[in-house]
């Protein structure tokens, strides 16, 4: 087979190109809802395509790059929304359940850029590496469990709970090779059939959420790990409080503004995923020792952070557009400092953690 006409960044740009018209689609009527359930489906298989083209065909430092913010920020516009949308007067989710669940993607992200910056490389375990698809999952799940009628989703739980297992059986038939995935998608469907059975969809949609916080938070146990050694010797510079403090003081802030209404929710999700993004490309800056200094990256995240607060205490919403003024603008000139170590290929790339 020839190589394909398109690449793997091609394919990651697409998808962070596209990924907006998700969480514009859920907030519509009941039919663009459906319609945004089947696109972020499609969107989020693109992973597979992106993967699978990087591994046959090489990937690269933009790639590197790419690839992690659109997982995250996929993540992020998928189950923020779920705080407004609501369900017999009933949010779909709690904010804490999905403030859980982004908690783990900028905490860790912080963390890399402290471990890179000391060649840390943290083992990532096999839950890790499905922890994507199970928040991707599980969002889809959740999405039925709000709209569909209640056989409809008993028989969506049942399938999750069987296909796996086929696919395990055809898997280990063609190539003899246990897929451990499968064991663990189809055992957690498992679980959902009979709550669902006896206490009905909010039960369950609870239920989903709190092991979709476990999973996601047990998969990245091992990238905090390496953090407990540096707290006791004491080697955590300031450049790193800092970046600790942006990955847990401004979403949080942002998440409590976004579940308040006091904006529009895409004013809320543009900034999280600028404040991902360019927490990703400090990975890759780290690594090089070409980070931005902790005066600039805290003038950046102090300013997010006071602004909504600010804005929680009663002044005017608008000063959280002054907030995403700051965020794009400094983020923008971190793209641009930075942009020979991603657009290259610098050499000493090689060893670089990637979540």
């Amino acid at each position: 087979m020839g190589k394909p006409p398109i690449t793997a960044n091609q394919v990651t740009l697409l998808r962070i190109v596209l990924l907006p018209l998700g969480p514009y689609l859920l907030y519509g009527t009941v039919s663009e809802k459906w319609i945004a359930l089947a696109f972020m489906t499609v969107l989020g298989c693109t992973d597979f395509v992106d993967g699978w083209l990087a591994r046959r065909y090489g990937s690269t430092e933009l790639g590197r790059l790419m690839d992690p913010i659109a997982d995250k920020a996929f993540v992020l516009v998928g189950f923020l929304p779920f705080i407004h949308l609501m369900k017999d007067n009933h949010a779909w989710l709690y904010p804490w359940e999905v403030g859980l669940i982004l908690a783990r993607e900028y905490v860790i992200t912080s963390l890399r850029s402290v471990y890179e910056q000391r060649r840390i490389t943290p083992k990532t375990p096999l839950l890790a590496k499905i922890k994507a698809w199970a928040q991707m999952a599980g969002s889809g799940v959740i999405f039925l469990l709000r709209m569909a009628p209640g056989d409809w989703v008993m028989y969506a739980i049942v399938l999750g709970t069987v296909l796996p297992i086929v696919f395990l059986g055809i898997r280990f038939a063609v190539r003899r090779v246990v897929w451990k995935g499968a064991l663990i998608f189809s055992g957690w469907f498992g679980v959902l059939v009979p709550i669902q059975y006896l206490w009905g969809a909010e039960a369950t949609t609870h239920f989903l959420a709190i092991t979709i916080i476990g999973i996601t938070w047990i998969s990245g146990w091992t990238y905090l790990t390496p953090v407990f050694p540096l707290l006791r010797k004491g080697e955590l510079r300031a450049g790193d409080l800092v970046r600790l403090f942006g990955a847990v003081v401004p979403p949080t802030l942002l998440l409590i503004l976004s579940n308040q209404q006091v904006l529009r929710p895409w004013v809320v999700m543009l900034m999280m995923t600028v404040e991902l993004s360019v927490a990703g490309l400090d990975n890759l800056l780290c690594f090089h020792k070409v980070q931005a200094s902790a005066a600039l990256w805290g003038a950046r995240v102090g300013v997010v952070s006071l602004l909504a607060a600010l804005v929680l205490l009663g002044q005017p919403a608008w000063l959280l557009y002054g907030a995403l003024a700051v965020s794009i603008g400094l983020s923008a000139i971190e793209f641009y400092r930075g942009r020979r170590y991603y657009m290259e290929e610098p050499e000493s790339a090689k060893g670089r953690v990637v979540d």
